[in-house]
C-alpha cells in the first residue's frame, strides 16, 4: 500500500513555478499542456494543483517535446494526451521527476498527502523533518524515477519506503 502510495505521489506532485512569462506556443502545444496539467492536477484539483499542473505541463513539454512525449506514449498520434500513462522508460522517468521537482517540493506534498491520509492526525512539521533527515535529494530523486519505472526494489524505493513509514508513525501522536 504505501509503495503504491510512492508511485500516486510521484504522479502528482504539485507546486508553483516561478514567474517567468512564458513564450508564446502554438495551439497544439498549449493543447498537449492543458492536457497534462489536468492530468497531472487531477479530478479534484485545488488552485494549488491546477497551478502546479500547469508548471509541470510546460516543463515537461519544455524538457521533452512534443515528439519525445508521443515517442513515450504520453501523447497519441493524434496529439491528445493519453488517457491512462504508459509505464515509463528510465529517460522518459528522469524528464518527468525532472519536471515534477522544477514546481514541487516532494517533502511538502508528501506531507499534505499524509496529513490528509492521517485526517490531520500527522504533525506536518515533526514528519517533514524526519523525512529530510532520512534521504537526501539525490536519493529521493532516484526513488521516484525507479518508482515510475516500476523499479520497485532499488535501495532508494526501499529507503524512501522506510522513512516515509518511520517518520509518519514517529509522527502521530499516540491514541488515547
Amino acid at each position: 500500500m504505501l509503495r503504491a502510495s510512492i508511485l500516486l505521489l510521484s504522479a502528482l506532485l504539485l507546486a508553483s513555478c516561478s514567474g517567468d512569462q512564458p513564450e508564446r506556443k502554438d495551439a497544439s502545444t498549449e493543447a498537449v499542456e492543458d492536457g497534462i496539467a489536468d492530468l497531472y492536477a487531477g479530478d479534484h484539483a485545488t488552485e494549488e494543483d491546477s497551478e502546479a499542473g500547469e508548471c509541470f505541463a510546460s516543463e515537461l513539454v519544455d524538457r521533452a517535446g512534443i515528439d519525445g512525449l508521443r515517442d513515450a506514449g504520453i501523447v497519441t498520434d493524434s496529439g491528445e494526451v493519453a488517457t491512462e500513462l504508459p509505464g515509463f522508460e528510465e529517460e522518459t522517468a528522469r524528464l518527468w521527476v525532472e519536471a515534477q521537482f522544477a514546481c514541487t517540493d516532494y517533502i511538502e506534498e508528501s506531507t499534505r498527502a499524509l496529513v490528509a491520509q492521517s485526517q490531520g492526525r500527522l504533525d506536518p512539521e515533526a514528519y517533514a523533518h524526519c523525512l529530510r533527515e532520512a534521504i537526501t535529494d539525490d536519493e529521493l530523486r532516484e526513488a521516484v524515477v525507479a518508482s515510475l519505472t516500476g523499479a520497485w526494489e532499488t535501495p532508494e524505493v526501499n529507503k524512501l519506503a522506510d522513512a516515509q513509514a518511520q517518520c509518519s508513525s514517529s509522527s502521530v501522536p499516540p491514541e488515547r
